[in-house]
């Protein structure tokens, strides 16, 4: 449930923040879209992958024993909200200007616009690649995993230095970092 959610959980901050700051102007609204649409994006497919509880959720439970619901609380749900809400913190920052877009904010939707489509067509590739049951016990380097060995990854750190951006735009870049 947590892994289907965690892109959720930045979308939530990136509304909040813009509602909780009367931040509603241009280019507070496109912030919050993208993230929005990069949280849907992720939830679904990782829901879609995902078919049962993960495998590392499942060792814990058996390590934990009858415990494992308050260390399952803390250690998946607890300690995901934490990280969630700092590694969001550029939205915070990035929600603080209000106004038109402005330089950084159009570099910050070309990075998202290019680490979107690298992350989205990245997860398409490997999906088409595992369907095949001859590529079992192979690694996928046709495609954008030709360039990258995780072109899923690459684009979501792309995706997030154009968050970084937004947040270059509020004069928040010493505390975005």
């Amino acid at each position: 449930i947590v892994d289907s959610c965690w892109g959720g959980l930045f979308a939530i901050q990136a509304w909040y923040y813009q509602f909780q700051l009367d931040a509603l102007s241009p280019r507070n609204g496109v912030l919050a879209v993208l993230v929005t649409i990069w949280a849907v994006r992720l939830g679904v497919h990782i829901a879609l992958r995902n078919k049962g509880e993960d495998y590392r959720y499942q060792a814990w439970r058996q390590e934990a024993g009858k415990q494992f619901w308050w260390i399952s609380y803390l250690r998946v749900f607890v300690l995901q909200g934490l990280l969630a809400w700092i590694i969001g913190a550029p939205l915070f920052i990035a929600q603080t200007l209000t106004g038109d877009l402005q330089g950084w904010d159009y570099l910050g939707i070309l990075l998202w616009t290019v680490g979107f489509c690298f992350e989205t067509i990245g997860d398409w590739q490997l999906s088409k690649f595992k369907q095949n049951p001859d590529n079992q016990g192979k690694v996928l380097a046709t495609g954008l995993w030709y360039y990258t060995r995780h072109p899923n990854y690459f684009g979501d750190a792309l995706l997030w230095w154009g968050y970084f951006c937004f947040a270059l735009s509020a004069n928040g870049y010493a505390y975005a970092f």
